[in-house]
């Protein structure tokens, strides 16, 4: 029944509502009492002063019983929610003006009558000698004795005695009362409707937001509705809206990107399931026309064929691992000083067999022949390099030449593999990267499962290093990098 906000949210400001006009109206009451209280007892400041005044007996300082209950008697008939009390100097009733038996206290304390005559902030309460433990308002002043100036005693009045209660009490189920309640309940009434209003017109939006994330999530992340355009709005919503709207491009940008990444994969598993049928084909050709000639006529060139071929399905496979481990992030990286000049020569060198039968130049061109140092893991940046000239020996005809140009600068090094080889359109060169895509200059009789670049552009990645290429059909490609001197 309390599932939604706007529910929960009408219960309980309901409950602090009406908490709080009980205990505003309490306060109210009280409060009010104590004004009531305070403005009669200002009222009747005077009022005990101006009857020892009027009495001879008491403006002398004489405390007769038996006058003063005649006294009080007559006072009464002009004021009659007063109540007429005599004392001594340590408040012992004297003298009061009641039946007999109904005054229950003997004595009253001294302090609130101390209080009175010091001149303490009004309202004051004192004891009400016909009920115990009650307090009341009073005025009060001392009987002093005309010759010797001394206090006799203390003429004390309760102001708004117990006809005054009684009254009050008869007058509590009038109409006026009725109504006053009446009133005070159609507006506690009017309150909780107007806030249950309030509480559906700002919840209605999150609904309307809901039912939409809903509907979302049912048309498998594909259909966003747009927001509704409405004033009631406040900006919390708004951001809300925003918020669910950014968070759903998000999601449909990452599904996207699944849905890429897994056609991608396919794409890939086909391409490489064809790299290795290729090369398994002749592997397993070449072996079973050796193994069924006669011995006589057994060629080596067919053994060296299948050995070759044996090689390519190593080389596949080694990459495919590689590419592997750094797209999962399984691999470690270990950056030290390292001298680039020393592994570009290294790597040249190593590499100077595949160039003399591909008739291709090799050469390394640096700003100093001491050495230059930058800070990278040697082991994947040579790696790098052999990837990237390795394929420019590729793509490069006979009498060509792949050279290294290593420069340094203050606070970094630059390295560029260049070659005067075939060269990359222009339309191709930001897929090169991606694996499995081969150029439109690739030649088919080269050997190549589209994977080197690829392993480039991440081992280059774990560097924080980008490479970039450019390139012209017939005139050759220049691939460079950056690698920092420090860590």
């Amino acid at each position: 029944m309390f599932r939604t906000l706007a529910s929960q949210l009408t219960l309980a400001i309901s409950a602090l509502f009406i908490i709080a006009a009980f205990v505003l109206f309490q306060w109210y009451l009280h409060s009010s009492e104590k004004f009531a209280d305070e403005v009669e007892q200002v009222l009747h400041r005077d009022l005990a002063a101006h009857i020892v005044h009027d009495n001879p007996q008491l403006e002398s300082g004489v405390i007769d019983t038996d006058s003063l209950v005649s006294a009080f008697h007559t006072k009464m008939l002009l004021g009659p929610e007063w109540e007429f009390y005599a004392l001594d100097t340590k408040g012992k009733v004297l003298a009061y003006s009641a039946p007999e038996g109904v005054v229950k206290l003997n004595s009253i304390n001294l302090k609130p009558i101390h209080d009175y005559l010091n001149g303490k902030h009004f309202p004051v309460y004192g004891d009400d000698p016909r009920t115990p433990g009650a307090q009341k308002i009073f005025s009060v002043t001392p009987i002093t004795n005309a010759q010797s100036a001394q206090a006799q005693g203390y003429l004390y009045v309760i102001i708004g005695g117990q006809k005054r209660d009684s009254a009050t009490a008869l007058l509590a189920g009038s109409k006026v009362v009725k109504d006053s309640a009446f009133t005070l309940g159609l507006t506690i009434l009017f309150g909780l409707m107007a806030m249950l209003l309030i509480i559906t017109i700002i919840t209605k939006p999150l609904k309307k937001l809901s039912q939409r994330s809903l509907d979302y999530v049912k048309n498998d992340f594909t259909h966003l509705n747009a927001p509704p355009n409405t004033w009631l709005n406040s900006k919390e919503i708004e951001d809300l809206e925003t918020s669910f709207i950014c968070a759903a491009q998000h999601i449909n940008k990452q599904l996207n990107q699944i849905k890429n990444t897994e056609q991608l994969r396919r794409e890939l598993l086909s391409h490489i399931s064809h790299d290795f049928k290729t090369p398994m084909t002749g592997l397993n050709g070449y072996l079973e026309t050796w193994l069924i000639s006669p011995e006589d006529k057994r060629k080596p060139e067919l053994v060296h064929l299948a050995y070759q071929n044996s090689l390519q399905i190593n080389q596949l496979v080694d990459q495919l691992f590689e590419l592997a481990r750094l797209e999962s992030g399984d691999i470690q990286f270990i950056p030290e000083p390292v001298n680039v000049v020393e592994l570009a020569y290294d790597v040249m060198q190593r590499l100077r067999f595949q160039a003399e039968q591909q008739q291709v130049q090799l050469r390394v061109v640096a700003d100093t022949e001491h050495g230059i140092i930058a800070y990278a893991d040697i082991s994947k940046l040579e790696r790098v390099l052999v990837n990237l000239i390795d394929n420019a020996i590729r793509h490069t005809q006979a009498s060509g030449m792949v050279k290294i140009e290593i420069n340094d600068y203050q606070d970094k090094v630059a390295m560029s593999i260049i070659d005067n080889g075939r060269g990359i359109h222009q339309n191709e060169l930001e897929a090169i990267f991606e694996p499995k895509y081969q150029a439109s200059n690739t030649q088919a009789n080269i050997a190549n499962a589209g994977l080197g670049l690829s392993i480039v552009k991440r081992l280059l990645e774990i560097h924080k290093s980008v490479i970039h290429v450019s390139s012209k059909p017939g005139i050759g490609s220049q691939f460079t990098f950056e690698l920092g001197k420090t860590a």
